[in-house]
């Protein structure tokens, strides 16, 4: 249902009328070169009593002053140039395209779900159904994408340097004649930094307030835990430093709002859909100024009432601050009170 509203409000608002294309979807590897200076981390974790440490500094009420600095030193003198490839599902050839961005413990799984009987919560089928070329991707360090450093590599500005280069992609090898960005949670965060920096036409933004009043509640509650030590056989080739939820319960808590969810979903997204996240990702996150008044195309804020991230668990009221951000958009729309939690393509 909410993959069609999705697509809905961008066939009937942000485009003209899509015309038709080859919508066949294939899985692609694109190489990404990204020359940009690297925040530098002076945190490490390597057990479960070290992320259990770190989500007590992340979530006092202190934190990020002087008294509970974010674990960051400073910045690298010089951008630092890596390449990594870009693990994709690229559906379409061209003209209106969106670009899916998802968020934390998550994977480009979310809005494709493989999950049986599962059509109603498919964003990417419902956008190529109305018109659209899609291009959802893994952020680099999880999925199908390049396994990289989770201090040095996956960090917040090189994941929006990463999809800026996608929305050049998207321009110059597939012909976009329109590109949208749709992001969720910590994937809408990249989404407006990439936005404030490249010229999209529209924005899509799940599981986002614009401020960090109510991460506390998310952190603690997700109980986050190295992922090679919670899953072996999934993570065992991944450093330390990516961290995924304690168990089923705890990512169902954050993610999902009794009764407004399919417990087979919450299932299916614990041990097939999710991915862990790199410790630098918050941090650098968290000291980035984003400009949110330079995206000039429309914005849309699409919000599951009961989100604990982003409102602390009832999002009614909280938006009209959060379109105020966005000075100098074409239009700003918000829906608060979308029957869903944290994961609105429930």
């Amino acid at each position: 249902m909410y993959a069609e509203l999705l697509a809905t409000i961008l066939f009937t608002s942000a485009y003209a009328l899509p015309y038709p294309n080859n919508s066949a979807c294939r899985e692609l590897q694109i190489p990404i070169s990204v020359s940009v200076p690297r925040f530098i981390i002076n945190t490490t974790v390597t057990d479960d009593w070290d992320a259990a440490s770190l989500t007590f500094n992340l979530t006092r009420r202190d934190s990020a002053t002087s008294d509970d600095p974010l674990p960051i030193s400073g910045l690298t003198s010089n951008a630092v140039e890596s390449t990594y490839q870009i693990g994709a599902t690229v559906c379409g050839t061209g003209g209106p395209t969106l670009i899916l961005t998802h968020g934390i413990i998550e994977s480009k799984l979310y809005w494709r779900p493989t999950l049986e009987d599962s059509q109603e919560y498919n964003f990417v089928d419902a956008a190529v159904a109305v018109g659209y070329s899609v291009i959802s991707y893994d952020r680099i360090g999880v999925g199908s994408s390049s396994k990289v450093n989770a201090l040095n590599d996956a960090q917040f500005q090189v994941e929006t340097a990463v999809l800026n280069s996608l929305v050049d992609y998207a321009h110059t090898t597939m012909n976009a004649t329109k590109v949208g960005l749709v992001g969720h949670s910590y994937g809408s965060y990249i989404t407006v930094a990439s936005a404030s920096q490249s010229k999209v036409d529209a924005v899509i933004l799940t599981g986002f307030s614009g401020n960090f009043s109510y991460f506390g509640p998310f952190v603690a509650g997700a109980g986050f835990r190295v992922a090679r030590m919670q899953n072996s056989v999934r993570w065992g080739a991944l450093d330390s430093g990516y961290l995924t939820s304690s168990d089923l319960y705890a990512e169902t808590y954050v993610y999902y709002a009794n009764p407004y969810f399919e417990r087979r979903v919450a299932e299916w997204s614990y041990n097939v859909g999710s991915e862990p996240f790199a410790l630098a990702e918050l941090p650098t996150l968290l000291d980035t100024t984003i400009d949110y008044s330079a995206i000039t195309g429309s914005v849309y804020l699409l919000q599951g009432q009961y989100d604990v991230s982003a409102c602390g668990g009832n999002c009614v009221g909280l938006l009209e601050d959060t379109k105020a951000l966005f000075s100098g958009a074409k239009a700003v729309e918000a829906v608060d009170n979308l029957p869903a939690g944290y994961a609105i393509p429930e």
